[in-house]
């Protein structure tokens, strides 16, 4: 098996590699020479190959595994996905932050007169966090994270911030903590605080042409409620919602690239040169023959009575495009993918039928759908 992928993502903890992988379909595993291992697979409708390993926590491991997978893999890209305590009131519990630089703890200088800081900053990508940028820009990226995830919301959904974050070898779970003064005083712009990020961007900086960026979701806020907060499965929700922003960006990010010119990675089969319909594709074209399915408001108010048919407190989750087939392309994956199917398609019949029970294209519909 070839020992390459487009994008690797690196984890520290059990929950966050279980939250990412649960993601990736048609997976297999890579075992570098050295032991370290990656699930590789691919996202749902991205292009490209995606793998993912646990390093551990700690800025050194993190360091040694990010240059180990770039020799080895030669991805195009590397993320840190993960959770992180919030530092400031406004990064509330399972809100995700794109990190814009990350700082290193812990460097500076012991004085008799006390410590005194050397900020290090670490840089990330400029084109990833633009990506990043576009990707999360609208609620569409909620589509990547489990419903049973977003039925834990109880009316707040996560919001993502882009702001710097800082690491260092440390749990932080006191907010009258000296470490915290100084945290305040030599690095106020971090809205999070984590172990690994550090170690990506020192190993990033000395490599000629590895993208590196890092999504955190909030678990904590790195007081003494840590361990309340981790008890009420705040890590969970944490690492799936920064999986569902990672997958976002990916499809931004990979999307992209193969769309250009030069690339070697698949690219969607050419009009007129397909072959048979495939289960799916009949779904796409007779939900298409809706005449009003070209609306996007129509298909916004589909979403939403499916959620109301299957008993959600919100919308059937599928990213939004403003091209008519693209968007019921999601939905028709969306249902596909959903916890029940069976469910979730007889909720989509049942919610045209209502709404336009007069329509020959019903009649279609019902022979591909229970």
């Amino acid at each position: 098996m070839e020992s390459s992928a487009d994008v690797v993502i690196l984890t520290a903890l059990p929950v966050e590699f279980k939250a990412v992988t649960a993601l990736l379909r048609d997976q297999s595993v890579l075992v570098h020479p050295e032991g370290t291992r990656f699930v590789r697979g691919a996202l749902p409708g991205v292009a490209g190959t995606v793998a993912v390993s646990r390093v551990g926590v700690g800025n050194v491991t993190a360091a040694i595994i990010t240059e180990r997978a770039r020799q080895w893999l030669r991805p195009q890209a590397l993320l840190f996905v993960g959770v992180a305590g919030g530092l400031k009131a406004e990064a509330a519990l399972g809100d995700v932050v794109v990190s814009t630089k990350v700082h290193q703890l812990h460097s500076g200088k012991e004085t008799p007169t006390g410590f005194t800081a050397r900020p290090v900053p670490g840089a990330v990508s400029h084109a990833l966090e633009q990506a990043a940028g576009i990707a999360l820009r609208t609620d569409a990226w909620y589509a990547w994270i489990p419903d049973a995830v977003r039925e834990t919301w109880h009316g707040r959904a996560p919001q993502v911030h882009f702001q710097p974050v800082i690491a260092g070898e440390v749990v932080l779970n006191s907010e009258n903590a000296p470490l915290r003064d100084q945290i305040k005083a030599y690095y106020g712009d971090a809205l999070a605080i984590e172990m690994e990020s550090a170690g990506v961007a020192g190993a990033a900086q000395l490599s000629r042409d590895l993208q590196i960026l890092t999504l955190r979701g909030i678990s904590d806020h790195a007081d003494r409620g840590k361990a309340d907060a981790d008890a009420s499965g705040s890590q969970h929700r944490a690492s799936a919602h920064a999986a569902a922003a990672a997958a976002a960006l990916l499809g931004e990010l990979l999307s992209a690239e193969a769309a250009g010119a030069g690339t070697s990675r698949t690219a969607p089969p050419a009009a007129g040169v397909a072959g048979p319909p495939t289960p799916d594709r009949a779904l796409v074209n007779a939900l298409l023959a809706f005449d009003d399915m070209a609306s996007a408001d129509f298909r916004h108010g589909l979403l939403v009575d499916m959620g109301r048919v299957l008993g959600l407190s919100y919308a059937f989750m599928a990213a939004e495009s403003p091209v008519a087939r693209d968007h019921v392309r999601e939905i028709v994956r969306r249902v596909n993918t959903y916890r029940d199917p069976s469910a979730a398609r007889v909720a989509l019949y049942t919610v045209l039928e209502d709404a336009r029970p007069d329509d020959a294209a019903l009649e279609e519909l019902s022979r591909l759908l229970p």
